[in-house]
């Protein structure tokens, strides 16, 4: 999902400085065409996203919005589902588009409010502070990966998607069976789809034109893989209690 290619023409890069004092080096121009390349961008959109998450998270929890008590995460839920279809349908309109992209990112942390607030009064936090290492380390090391692999994994996409279907499916037959050692395997396994999803998107970066609407496409797409690892691995984490127990 990278393209670092951009300004290469005429033997000087596009991405020079504009100087007031009359040299090109040392200061953006803000002139310059495509100055900032479609990767910055989607890297600075989902750092944004996690941002505007976190202030989710204490709206829900601090703020009353969605608490353990209010049993609203339900419609939480339904509410980044329909900001996912608009903001992927809207992305390229100006303004609107990045309202509804930082709106989804507040809602996916005022839906996981609850399960976070769960933890706290548990005195289990060291199991998000877990889960938030493995998913950075994860992430980075995914990234660093498809950053800098000859490997060409665009191939995948269909194939993740029916892995997908099947954790979905397998999803609700544990709503029927259960089982702690199922449940852990779900999510071991979504883990593993959506670390190769992060993979298949990040490299497709470099393939993606850097066109209206893009960054927020791939940003938004590459935060939903980050999300559902965390979640996952959260559930994991809990289910196992984190190997807490020994330190407690």
């Amino acid at each position: 999902m990278f393209n670092m290619n951009s300004g290469m023409g005429g033997g000087r890069s596009s991405r020079s400085l504009y100087n007031p004092f009359g040299e090109t080096q040392g200061w953006a121009n803000p002139t310059m065409q495509g100055a900032i390349s479609l990767p910055e961008k989607v890297m600075g959109l989902t750092c944004l996203l996690v941002l505007c998450a976190l202030g989710g998270i204490l709206l829900g929890a601090e703020g009353g919005l969605n608490t353990i008590y209010s049993g609203g995460s339900f419609l939480w839920f339904i509410a980044m589902f329909i900001l996912v279809m608009a903001t992927q349908a809207l992305a390229a309109r100006p303004g609107i588009g990045m309202v509804l992209f930082l709106a989804f990112g507040v809602v996916t942390g005022i839906a996981v409010a609850p399960l976070l607030q769960l933890i706290a009064l548990n005195n289990e936090q060291y199991i998000v502070y877990e889960a938030v290492a493995a998913t950075a380390v994860t992430t980075g090391g995914i990234t660093l990966y498809a950053r800098t692999t000859s490997r060409d994994f665009s191939r995948i996409g269909g194939w993740l998607f029916a892995a997908l279907i099947g954790i979905v499916v397998a999803m609700v037959i544990g709503i029927f069976v259960q089982s702690t050692a199922f449940q852990i395997f779900i999510s071991a396994a979504a883990c593993v789809v959506f670390s190769l999803f992060l993979l298949y998107d990040i490299q497709r970066v470099t393939t993606t034109g850097n066109a209206p609407g893009n960054a927020i496409r791939m940003a938004l797409k590459i935060y939903l893989d980050v999300f559902n690892l965390f979640l996952n691995l959260l559930m994991i984490l809990m289910l196992t209690q984190g190997g807490g127990n020994s330190r407690r």
